[in-house]
């Protein structure tokens, strides 16, 4: 994709959509996108633009820029809980995304049994997306390690694995617990642009769905291009 505008910026324009390996309700209106590597479109592609989801963000930084659920809320009227250690981040979250539940907590200490029901009530036990990133990464798979996997559902899951630092702990064991739960990889090794570490993309995150959630002609398809590409772009659009 050299010389095309999947090699620009990571931001949506109105012209990709003509190139969507798999369009879904929404897209031909959306002006913006706000994920860092387009895991707001990958959310919206696996759950077929899906409206009025349900999301857990642990690690939800800043509101807008580089943010996972923004789209998600302000487009497609989703609603969740974004878990924080920085206190320094809400006033943003106050002043720009006022309607979200943001919530200044060591996502390393939740009781996610207890919380969850709290959160999002105890009737139907599957969240649509869940965002697993905080740092370092082993901090990350000791939150994975804290949630009710036997007991609560997630459509898409995001994991920041951090690989490209070397440390592949939390990418390995990661990928043994999920798997047991029965949740599928659609993308693994998922590259970021991030200049500060590198001029190239750099591996820093898996992808995961629920196959009971997501069609599997969608997994298989993403699955195939993904064994050739880490690019997200790649896996969500056609050159």
């Amino acid at each position: 994709m050299n010389d095309s505008i999947f090699s620009q910026i990571w931001r949506w324009s109105g012209s990709m959509a003509a190139h969507a390996r798999i369009p879904f309700p929404g897209l031909d209106s959306l002006r913006t996108n706000h994920s860092q590597a387009w895991q707001d479109l990958f959310i919206l592609t696996m759950l077929g633009g899906k409206r009025n989801g349900r999301y857990l963000e642990v690690g939800g930084h800043v509101p807008i820029d580089n943010n996972n659920t923004c789209l998600l809320h302000q487009e497609f009227g989703w609603q969740g809980v974004t878990l924080e250690l920085d206190p320094a981040h809400f006033p943003l979250w106050r002043d720009q995304r006022p309607e979200s539940t943001f919530l200044i907590a060591d996502a390393l200490a939740v009781d996610y049994a207890q919380a969850l029901p709290l959160w999002f009530g105890d009737e139907v036990r599957r969240l649509d997306y869940l965002q697993l990133d905080i740092d370092p990464s082993i901090n990350t798979l000791a939150v994975l390690k804290r949630l009710p996997l036997e007991t609560w559902r997630f459509s898409v899951i995001t994991f920041e694995t951090d690989a490209y630092t070397g440390d592949m702990r939390a990418r390995d064991e990661s990928r043994q617990i999920l798997a047991a739960h029965g949740y599928v990889p659609v993308a693994r090794d998922v590259c970021v642009l991030f200049p500060p570490v590198s001029p190239q993309p750099i591996p820093f995150e898996d992808w995961w769905v629920d196959p009971a959630a997501v069609a599997p002609e969608i997994i298989s398809t993403f699955q195939r291009i993904n064994a050739g590409t880490g690019l997200p772009q790649n896996l969500l659009f056609s050159s």
